[in-house]
């Protein structure tokens, strides 16, 4: 007989030969199980869009269970529901998944959304060799499946512990879904959910190099279509980029620029005067600020045309940068040589019409006062020792005649003074004659003047200064008072108070002068001193003038040192401000 040692140590080794099994067993089933992971996560890794994740999903599911169908609802706006099936299903049972999938969908923290909802994203994606890919609820040749739904499963997907979407499985038979293959599933859910995280990003980086491509040959296209010529910096000044018309004007300029080369660099090898100020516009720009429309003569076209840029140029910002240095300049040269040339014949027709207008003008005043005072001395004469009243005589209706004609020679002559002072303006040749005078007594001067044929009209005038006397041009000064106070007048045509208000302020004479006739709108304000420019609305347009009265009186101004501007006023009328330096040209 065997010994009970002998029994007991048989039975310690086949208790031993027994759990090594079950532990090979085990560590095989793990062996096998990592396998399986990492096979699938390989097919989820190699998926490049939504379908092929879903390709890898159905695989890895169908190792696992037999089953009809899976589905993958993503979060988003809209909803976006994906049907898998393994084969083909029926209307019927397509119906009750998406009843399923709805109610499933208010559990797991998705918004609310109804069936029907649903239905109307959903997308049937079967597997190629069931050839049946298409819009849910249209018609499927064959359908096999049942009804009704045995069996299902729902798993979150997420990533990041973040809730993206919900994988459901289906199946018409019951239990086919095993509790004990709910995490090896749930790792197969995680996969898909990072995969198809993964696409969504993809296919968005894809869509953003797509628009942002889009958006540069739409910027290159603006670009190279330009009219204006555009030149673009870094942040040493060097050109990086020259559209078609930057390229032309500057050819025209006969100047050869070299790529990323600093334009300062450029304007001392070259010794070009004009690119020297391209050059400062550009350096100033590189600073942070704005530079508009900077004029320069860039060379000439032909053998005396002047070629003529305005320049405007800006900082170029990096938005990604938290410091704003400019990382360099946006310029945008414009040729007005044209603009430039129309101006000058324009100035030149002027000055020519100007002066051959005023000669004409001089001989019809000249006869017409000769005519006036002949028909005076011969009513006064008939007038003598007659009952009949000077009005009733024929001349007087000749002299009546005469008037108008000698008005309107007034106010040509008046067009042509206009006319003269805006050529001298244009070519720099306003001189102004200075003398010592007191501005109160100027201003008392041509408020008399103008209150003399304004009868409607009470002119006040408010000296609110002890000492006025300036050295000044006093014929120019009193020109720019009398063209204010006769638009007072003439823009006031119910009458009213204008007043006129001398003060000092800030190292300035101050004069002022206040109407209530129709004002100014608001918009209107910013051109007001702008040459040959006239208020459109249908209260100015019935006043006689060309525009040009206040530009000049604008230049006389400030070619005295001062400024000008108009304000409204809150309620009727308008106020016209200018100053004269007190210490400008003082003995």
């Amino acid at each position: 007989m065997e010994s009970s040692v002998q029994s007991q140590s048989r039975l310690t080794e086949s208790a031993y030969r027994s759990s090594h099994i079950r532990y090979g067993d085990r560590l095989a089933a793990i062996r096998q199980e990592m396998e399986y992971l990492n096979t699938i996560g390989k097919s989820f890794v190699a998926a490049i869009d939504r379908f092929q994740v879903h390709r890898a999903l159905l695989e890895a599911l169908q190792k696992l269970y037999s089953f009809a169908a899976c589905s993958i609802l993503l979060k988003g706006d809209p909803f976006e529901l994906s049907i898998i099936p393994c084969y083909p299903l029926s209307q019927a049972f397509l119906a009750a998944m998406i009843e399923r999938i709805a109610s499933a969908s208010s559990v797991m923290d998705f918004p609310a959304v109804s069936a029907e909802e649903l239905a109307n994203a959903s997308y049937l994606d079967a597997p190629d060799e069931l050839s049946i890919t298409q819009q849910l609820g249209a018609p499927v040749q064959d359908m096999i499946g049942g009804s009704e739904i045995g069996s299902f499963l729902n798993i979150p997907l997420t990533v990041e512990n973040r809730i993206v979407g919900m994988l459901s499985l289906f199946d018409e038979r019951e239990g086919t879904f095993d509790t004990d293959l709910l995490k090896l599933t749930t790792m197969i859910a995680d996969y898909a959910a990072v995969a198809l995280e993964n696409v969504r990003l993809r296919e968005r980086e894809t869509a953003l190099w797509r628009q942002a491509e889009i958006g540069r040959q739409r910027l290159e296209l603006i670009i190279s279509s330009m009219a204006e010529g555009l030149l673009i910096t870094n942040e040493r000044g060097g050109i990086t980029l020259l559209n078609v018309s930057a390229q032309h004007l500057l050819t025209q300029a006969q100047l050869d620029l070299e790529q990323n080369t600093p334009l300062r660099k450029l304007a001392l090898a070259s010794n070009v005067s004009w690119l020297h100020k391209l050059a400062d516009i550009i350096d100033e720009a590189l600073t942070g600020v704005t530079v508009m429309n900077q004029e320069l003569i860039a060379g000439a076209i032909g053998e005396s045309v002047p070629l003529t840029l305005s320049i405007s140029a800006a900082p170029l910002h990096d938005a990604s940068l938290t410091q704003m240095q400019p990382i360099g300049v946006v310029a945008v040269l414009d040729d007005v040589t044209a603009n430039k040339q129309i101006e000058k014949l324009k100035d030149e027709f002027v000055s020519v019409v100007s002066h051959e207008l005023r000669s004409p003008l001089t001989a019809i005043k000249g006869y017409t006062q000769h005519l006036v005072r002949r028909i005076e001395r011969r009513l006064r004469k008939g007038q003598q020792g007659s009952a009949i009243s000077a009005v009733d005589l024929p001349e007087s209706y000749d002299l009546r005649s005469l008037g108008i004609i000698q008005g309107q020679a007034d106010h040509l002559e008046r067009l042509v003074s206009d006319l003269l002072d805006l050529s001298q303006v244009q070519w720099g040749k306003l001189h102004l004659q200075y003398s010592g005078f007191y501005l109160a007594d100027v201003l008392a001067e041509s408020v008399r003047s103008v209150q003399a044929s304004a009868e409607q009209h009470t002119i006040y005038l408010d000296i609110a200064v002890q000492d006025t006397k300036i050295v000044a041009d006093k014929m120019r000064m009193s020109q720019v008072i009398g063209n204010i106070l006769d638009n007072a007048i003439k823009y006031s045509p119910q009458g009213g108070q204008v007043t006129v208000k001398l003060e000092e302020r800030e190292g300035d004479y101050l004069v002022s002068i206040t109407d209530q006739g129709i004002g100014i709108s608001q918009e209107y304000l910013d051109h007001i001193f702008e040459r040959f420019y006239r208020v459109s609305n249908t209260a100015s347009r019935q006043y006689s003038g060309i525009g040009l009265g206040l530009y000049v009186t604008k230049a006389i101004v400030e070619e005295h040192g001062g400024r000008i501007w108009v304000t409204n006023n809150k309620g009727l009328g308008c106020t016209f401000s200018f100053t004269v330096p007190v210490a400008a040209h003082s003995d």
